[in-house]
């Protein structure tokens, strides 16, 4: 399972109502800015962890990047940390929380983004290899 896919587990899991995609939005719904956008984009991907000659594990990565609906009405703030809680929960450790930003390439209406950066040491049993 590819690391996005295990994210996207548990951002939906614990904010099923965010429209979560992997790799890309897809045009046909870029510019919905109503609805919260999660764009989950691998970010690592290395060998680690060696003994007896040889690598036993692998880290992993991911960056997640928030587009929140210019109608959310929770606390940004307290949803990023549930979040972070959860995905460390996962085994997850934050590695990156930018500060928010305004989408200033939308011209009407203006989205804020967050970014958090995370990765996960997988041992080579846990990725299915024997």
């Amino acid at each position: 399972m590819r690391p996005v896919e295990l994210v996207n587990t548990v951002v939906h899991d614990n904010f099923s109502d965010f429209q979560i995609y992997e790799d890309s939005i897809p045009e046909s719904v870029i510019n919905d800015v109503h609805s919260t956008q999660v764009l989950l984009k691998e970010s690592q991907s290395d060998i680690s962890q060696f003994g007896d000659m040889t690598f036993n594990s692998v880290t992993v990565g991911v960056d997640i990047q928030i587009f929140y609906s210019v109608d959310y009405e929770e606390d940004m703030i307290l949803t990023e940390i549930k979040l972070m809680k959860a995905l460390e929960n996962d085994g997850w450790s934050i590695t990156n929380s930018q500060p928010h930003y305004i989408d200033l390439s939308q011209t009407d209406v203006q989205q804020t983004i967050k970014n958090i950066s995370i990765n996960k040491i997988l041992t080579l049993e846990e990725v299915g290899y024997n």
